[in-house]
């Protein structure tokens, strides 16, 4: 459909965290080689991402509701800084023989790389640490697919994301130099955290890259806020009632 809008959707810790998985990258694996601390979490990140605790019951739950009332004239594109890829796997699970309407990209672009392993990840992103500078990042087809998309896109939802590291921090200066030329410019984002301090600083990171966009805050955890139908996409014309 030419005039259909798309709605992003970025997923930080936060959607991995509702799902049972807090995983984080042990403290005395700071001083291993960098390659070596990369193997190391993607062999553990993938043994917890099938731990008897890990529940994605949330994002099939989102699935459904955005499957069900997504309005025949809006799409949505998902876009990851997690490492894990739950949600992609559960994408794989509806077995989808076309792409449905309601969706623009069956793919989950991960920005900072990802666990997946894929009998070819030659065009997937570069696996980022937390603590990478911005010079460690490199132009990949996935990485670059994604920007173009978001530095033209007007509509945003960040689920349980700080944008506090540098990885993260990276993607909105990169934002902040085109506001004045792209659609980001004037963008309209929802932040969803059920941590009031950690949502005032996403935030306040947001609008200070984007002096311009709309930034409204809602204080519910992912499940939470499902449980209420999602009212601000419904408010703004992406669901039905």
């Amino acid at each position: 459909m030419a005039n259909s809008k798309c709605l992003n959707w970025f997923f930080g810790r936060g959607l991995a965290i509702s799902c049972g998985l807090p995983w984080v990258v042990p403290p005395e694996w700071a001083s291993l080689p960098r390659e070596t601390k990369i193997k190391r979490i993607k062999d553990a990140l993938r043994g917890e991402m099938d731990g008897p605790f890990v529940d994605t019951t949330p994002i099939r739950r989102l699935l459904y509701l955005l499957e069900q009332h997504t309005l025949p004239n809006w799409k949505h594109y998902f876009i990851s800084t997690n490492w894990d890829y739950l949600l992609q796997r559960e994408i794989q699970a509806l077995h989808l023989a076309v792409r449905p309407p309601w969706l623009r990209n069956s793919h989950v672009f991960h920005l900072n790389g990802t666990v997946e392993e894929l009998a070819d990840n030659s065009n997937r992103s570069q696996f980022l640490l937390e603590e990478d500078p911005a010079s460690q990042r490199s132009g990949t087809v996935e990485a670059k697919m994604a920007y173009k998309h978001i530095v033209w896109s007007q509509y945003f939802v960040v689920i349980g994301m700080s944008f506090e590291c540098e990885t993260d921090k990276f993607l909105l200066s990169a934002l902040n130099r085109v506001e004045d030329d792209m659609a980001i410019g004037e963008s309209d984002w929802i932040i969803i955290n059920p941590d009031r301090s950690a949502l005032e600083a996403s935030s306040g990171r947001i609008a200070a890259a984007l002096p311009r966009a709309s930034v409204r805050s809602v204080c519910f955890s992912l499940e939470g806020w499902l449980d209420r139908k999602m009212p601000e996409l419904r408010e703004y014309g992406v669901l039905s009632s």
